[in-house]
């Protein structure tokens, strides 16, 4: 059996797996009391949820052009914007810790003659700056989830210890960042930890040592040349800042379109349960499974849960399934012949990957 054969597999199993949470979440609700409230939404509230979602889309794409412009990589922002885009769809898609938005991301910008090693410093950059926030946002909502909602021991030990996981990666991004020594001993480690992988599988070619240390050299030097200059990163940093203010003011117009507006505290709940959800999801889409964790999460503050949830579904067909419909259709459009694989480099570029 192929590799792409077992990837199709295991994909539509964790569909079909999240298709059977979401029905499970859906069955607990009062269906026909959840229809007739669908007819009360008011239209005004989703388009202005459609936009907030638009505009935090738009900013996503923004931070990645401020990036590229400092790296002296200017491209259309159309351009940009499109790869942000399409590459944040595949990791909904495909959520494997980022990997397959951050390939897809490498292949794209590869089109326009930028070297993958540009492209991981950029998206470490990026990754630091929206990910810190999400961390952070998880921390306050979990600490006011704890406070004024019953969880059991185990829920509450398994939260811990994944966002103490999550803090831990977000120290480790940020020694990265700034220690031009860490990154030296971290690529060391990861060699010598890919070279022993390799051997075990018998592939030990599949590790060039010259193309290895071209490929760090290029990313190291794109690291320091994005931070000697600090300010250039303010509007990066704002830009990131506003795409999460968009985010949450998608779910709170959802939840006003549903004529059931929540405090700011309660809604913060919900919000960094679902970026919690999104991150460590094993269904594509986070489906059922955010769903599932944002309702129940307002459900343990006292809320009704049939309105809430059909709040929570608006929110996902605003943020998540109706920009995935749309990225496919960009795709095709504006790259017709996109493949999610890995790109063709000459072996002696020096952003060329090292296996």
């Amino acid at each position: 059996m192929s590799r792409r054969v077992r990837h199709r597999i295991r994909f539509w199993i964790a569909s079909f797996f999240g298709l059977a949470i979401l029905a499970f979440v859906l069955h607990r609700a009062d269906l026909p009391v959840l229809l007739q409230r669908f007819e009360d939404i008011q239209p005004v509230w989703a388009l202005m949820a459609l936009g907030a979602s638009a505009m935090s889309y738009f900013f996503m794409g923004a931070v990645l052009f401020e990036l590229l412009k400092n790296l002296e990589h200017g491209l259309p922002l159309g351009t940009v914007l499109s790869i942000s885009l399409v590459s944040c769809c595949v990791n909904y898609l495909m959520p494997v810790g980022g990997l397959s938005g951050l390939a897809t991301k490498v292949y794209l910008l590869s089109r326009q003659r930028i070297p993958p090693s540009r492209t991981l410093s950029i998206s470490m950059v990026h990754g630091f700056l929206t990910n810190t926030v999400a961390v952070l946002l998880i921390y306050l909502g979990f600490f006011y989830l704890y406070g004024h909602a019953q969880i059991h021991a185990k829920q509450l030990g398994a939260a811990v210890f994944v966002l103490s996981a999550a803090l831990i990666i977000t120290w480790l991004t940020l020694q990265i960042l700034v220690s031009a020594s860490f990154r030296r001993r971290a690529w060391d480690v990861s060699i010598r930890t890919a070279h022993r992988i390799a051997a075990l599988i018998k592939r030990p070619h599949w590790i060039v040592p010259k193309k290895a240390e071209a490929f760090f050299q290029n990313f190291d030097e794109s690291m320091i040349l994005m931070l000697q200059n600090t300010s250039r990163l303010k509007r990066p940093v704002l830009y990131a800042t506003l795409d999460w203010v968009f985010m949450f003011l998608c779910l709170k117009y959802s939840f006003q379109a549903v004529q059931y507006p929540l405090s700011v505290k309660e809604l913060s709940v919900g919000f960094s349960v679902g970026i919690f959800a999104g991150l460590f999801s094993v269904t594509p889409v986070s489906l059922g499974l955010m769903e599932g964790t944002m309702a129940g999460a307002f459900y343990l503050l006292g809320k009704d849960y049939n309105q809430v949830l059909l709040a929570v579904l608006l929110y996902r067909l605003a943020y998540y399934w109706l920009p995935l419909a749309f990225s496919f259709a960009l795709s095709r459009l504006v790259f017709p012949n996109l493949r999610i694989e890995e790109p063709a480099f000459d072996e002696e570029s020096p952003g060329a990957p090292p296996s």
